[in-house]
Formats: C-alpha cells, sequence, structure tokens
C-alpha cells in the first residue's frame, strides 16, 4: 500500500515538472505574452466582371481592427488596396485575361495582418472564351450584288440588345433585332441596298453566367470577302471542276453550274455573283423503263434555305434555274424552276474496242466474272454472290497497248431486284498505268460519284486525255442487310 502511495507522487512530480517545461517553452515562443490574431474575414467571394472582379467579404467584430487589405497576385507579383474599416466590397479594375489569387486580410494601427480569406477567380475579357463564342447572331451571310442576306442563328436568352448597321443612300441606317424578328425572319433579305465600300456591323450586348456586368460586344464587321461555303457543296465543287481551293477567279468566273447528285443546300451559289445558270440533273441518265419511280432520285436535305437562296438569286442577279426530271424539288411549286424532261443521252462518244483486253480482280473468290463489265454485247452485268465480309474489288483491266482516254461509261445493271437494290455501286475510283506498277488518279478525285438507280449512265470525263495501257476500277461491297453485303455493276464503258 505504502509503495502505491510513493509511485503516485513520483509520477505526479513528473506531470506537474512536464506542464512547467511545456509552459517555459511557449513563454520562450512567444515572447511578453500569448499572440493574439486579428479576427479574420469570412464569407469571401469573388464574381467575375468585365475586365474586373467584385470581391465581397464579412468582416470580423474585432476592435482592433483599422483597416482591411484586399490584394490580388498574379505569377507571383501582388498588388494590394488598403480600405477604410467596415469596408464589405470592391472592385479590382483593369485586368487581364488570367486567373487571380485574391485575399483580404483585416489590419490594424500597427499594421498586422490577420490570416487571409484566399479565393481564386478570372475576369471576362476579350481573349475569355465565354466573349469569343458569344453568339454573332447569325449562321452565314452573303453579299449578293448590292444587297445583304443573313441567315440568322435562334435568338440567344443571353442577348440584351442587337441591331444591323449599315449605309444605304449615304444614310446610316439600324435594323433593330430582338426574338421575334430573328424567329419570323431567320433568312433575311435586307430590303436597302448596301453601300459599296461602308461598314456592316452587327452590334451586340449581353449578360454572361456569374457576371455582374452588361458586356457591350466590339462591333461584328460582315465583310464582303468572306465567302464560306458548306462541306459537301465544297466537295463537289472539287469533283466537279477540281477546286480543290475555291478562289476568287474562279468564283468569279463562272456563268454556269450543273448539280447532279444529293447536296445538303443550294445556299452557297448565292457566293457566284455572276451565275447566270443553274443546272440540275443533267448528268443523271435514268433508265427510261425505270423512269416513274426515279425521276427525283437526287434530294436536297434543306429544302427551306434552298428554296429561299435560289429565289433571291433569280430576283437579285437574274439566275435561270433547269431542272430536269424532278430531282431535288416538289413538282409545280415553284416558279423559278425551268422543267425538263430526262436529259438525252450523248451521241458523239467513241467507245474503244474491248475484244482483245483481259481482266483481273483483287478478290478471286468474289470476283469472278468481272469480264461481263466490259463485253459490249453483255447485257447481264456483275454482281457477286451475297457474303458475310466486306470487300473491296480492285479491277485492272489491260488494253494491251498504249490507248488515250478520254472518259469512262458507267452504267449500273438494267435487272436487280428490290431487295439489292441498296447493293447498287455508289462510288468508283478510277485510275491508269503505263505499265502496271505505277498507277495514277484519272479524275479530279479519289471516288467519283456514280448514279445509283437502276440502269443508270455516268458520264466520267476525265479532265485531261490520259495515256496509258492498264486502267484499275476499284468498287466496294454494300450492305445487304445486318449480316450480308455485295455490290453490282452493269457496264463499263471507256472513250
Amino acid at each position: 500500500m505504502k509503495l502505491k502511495k510513493y509511485l503516485w507522487f513520483i509520477v505526479s512530480l513528473l506531470i506537474f515538472g512536464g506542464c512547467e517545461s511545456l509552459e517555459d517553452t511557449y513563454s520562450d515562443y512567444a515572447g511578453e505574452g500569448t499572440i493574439r490574431y486579428l479576427g479574420k474575414c469570412k464569407d469571401l467571394s469573388v464574381n467575375p466582371g468585365w475586365q474586373r472582379l467584385i470581391v465581397k467579404w464579412t468582416n470580423h467584430v474585432d476592435p482592433a481592427i483599422d483597416k482591411v487589405k484586399v490584394s490580388w497576385t498574379l505569377d507571383g507579383v501582388t498588388r494590394d488596396s488598403l480600405l477604410e474599416k467596415g469596408t464589405t466590397e470592391c472592385s479590382i479594375r483593369n485586368l487581364e485575361n488570367a486567373t487571380y489569387e485574391v485575399a483580404v486580410r483585416s489590419v490594424d494601427k500597427d499594421g498586422n495582418c490577420s490570416l487571409p480569406a484566399l479565393t481564386s477567380e478570372r475576369p471576362y475579357t476579350l481573349d475569355h472564351e465565354s466573349i469569343k463564342s458569344f453568339t454573332r447572331m447569325f449562321d452565314k451571310y452573303f453579299f449578293v450584288g448590292k444587297h445583304l442576306v443573313i441567315v440568322f442563328s435562334e435568338w440567344q436568352g443571353d442577348v440584351e440588345t442587337a441591331s444591323l448597321n449599315y449605309y444605304s443612300g449615304g444614310e446610316r441606317k439600324i435594323l433593330e433585332l430582338d426574338s421575334v424578328f430573328v424567329t419570323d425572319n431567320k433568312y433575311c433579305l435586307v430590303p436597302d441596298e448596301i453601300d459599296a465600300g461602308t461598314k456592316v456591323t452587327i452590334n451586340r450586348s449581353g449578360r454572361l453566367s456569374g457576371c455582374s456586368d452588361l458586356i457591350v460586344f466590339n462591333p461584328y464587321e460582315l465583310t464582303r470577302d468572306n465567302r464560306t461555303y458548306t462541306p459537301d457543296f465544297k466537295q463537289w465543287l472539287r469533283e466537279k471542276y477540281g477546286q480543290s481551293e475555291i478562289t476568287e477567279a474562279f468564283v468569279n468566273a463562272r456563268t454556269e453550274l450543273e448539280i447532279d447528285y444529293d447536296i445538303n443546300s443550294f445556299e452557297d451559289i448565292l457566293n457566284f455573283p455572276n451565275l447566270k445558270t443553274l443546272v440540275l440533273g443533267k448528268n443523271r441518265y435514268l433508265s427510261e423503263g425505270n423512269l416513274s419511280k426515279n425521276k427525283n432520285a437526287s434530294k436536297v436535305s434543306d429544302l427551306e434555305i434552298s428554296t429561299f437562296a435560289l429565289d433571291v438569286a433569280c430576283k437579285v442577279n437574274g439566275l435561270k434555274v433547269e431542272r430536269y426530271n424532278e430531282h431535288y424539288f416538289p413538282i409545280g411549286e415553284f416558279s423559278f424552276i425551268d422543267d425538263l424532261p430526262n436529259p438525252k443521252f450523248p451521241e458523239d462518244l467513241s467507245f474503244l474496242s474491248s475484244q482483245n483486253w483481259t481482266y483481273s480482280c483483287s478478290n478471286e473468290e468474289y470476283g469472278e466474272g468481272i469480264d461481263v463489265i466490259f463485253d459490249e454485247s453483255s447485257t447481264r452485268g456483275w454482281q457477286p454472290t451475297r457474303h458475310s465480309k466486306f470487300y473491296t474489288y480492285e479491277m485492272v483491266v489491260d488494253m494491251q497497248e498504249i490507248q488515250t482516254v478520254n472518259g469512262i461509261l458507267v452504267t449500273q445493271k438494267l435487272s436487280v431486284t428490290s431487295a439489292y437494290e441498296p447493293c447498287i455501286a455508289k462510288k468508283i475510283q478510277i485510275k491508269i498505268s503505263v505499265d502496271n506498277k505505277t498507277w495514277k488518279d484519272a479524275t479530279y478525285v479519289i471516288e467519283n460519284t456514280l448514279g445509283n438507280t437502276v440502269g443508270e449512265s455516268t458520264i466520267i470525263t476525265l479532265p485531261v486525255s490520259l495515256h496509258g495501257r492498264y486502267l484499275k476500277f476499284i468498287v466496294s461491297d454494300q450492305a445487304y442487310n445486318k449480316t450480308f453485303y455485295t455490290v453490282s455493276l452493269g457496264k463499263i464503258r471507256i472513250f
């Protein structure tokens, strides 16, 4: 029992001795007494504005607080502002496109600061992606003669005000834009003629999410040399006219254009200032026996903007639209269309004789019998039996001697069951060689579009006459259904 009392006495001494030692250490650290920190600001928020940050906070009730210091840091450089006691909001102005660290501290009369309340934010500036992506109000525009055509985009709720500003007859005109006008006039032909050499701008103001300021954007100028084109229109110009890059010289020189196959829209014809005739479907030589179901084979996806564009081109530029069969537009609905019948096949083509030619195919199993494609007397055409794998067929023709080639006539099979019509070849590659080793593309593009209705003929005229002994034709399988593939061709003749 006595031993236990002695042990507790010794432990107590150790405990009290330890506490005294800890207190001595704290006193050494604190100097004259306990360190007293100023009350820290709280509820700090920083919101982005136009080239500024709006800073708000709640001050501490500490009576020793004399000032409030707001500082902002970028790339290691800190700037600050000392504010009167009780201030709870300020703006940091003239900021660049960057993320700033913002700190708010309480300050006493001796300049001592509290611990900081910290956060980071980025202001809105001209280089901010939200400013750059703010709606321009339009999807596309065209200067057509002295007139302006605008295709408006959907009205955005963050737009506060918008207007089209231009000069007509020496006077400045302002066309106010609002949600009702833009919705009712998505395709807009500005009624006034635009003075040559004058600026046309769209002015906008709006509010961005989380931004406290109304932003007045720089005017967006509509320039006369800014021609843009839809992807499929560009592809068609390349295939038909060899225009990898659509030059001003080409656009200004065209007085006639021919379009034959499916297209998204005809809006881009407004880019051609001197276009007088648009010919539609002239080069689709449909089989007379299947004409009733194929005469409207060529489709336009966006009928609304296409009819608007052609109507404007006809009224402003005097465009004439010739349409063969019933391609693209419903029959009899549009006064600007001159309807023409199925085009007549040209009679002046001089075809090469294939009597002694030989043939080979990269796919020996399913490419068997391709010689019927080139047999002048054959009418049955070629179609491999359906199969479960997708194949591409490279058919090589040996003409036995160097020949001059000006073009290719491709005719689809005349006898195709309805189930196999989706398998009619839609594209063909044409290459030429002197030695069966080095090949060159014979046309402007790698793949050429084929008319893909039963019995339809397609004339592919080469850009220049070519000389060669070997021709290579490449076609690929089409999907028969989810399981099988095949492809068909009727006849290929060389002229």
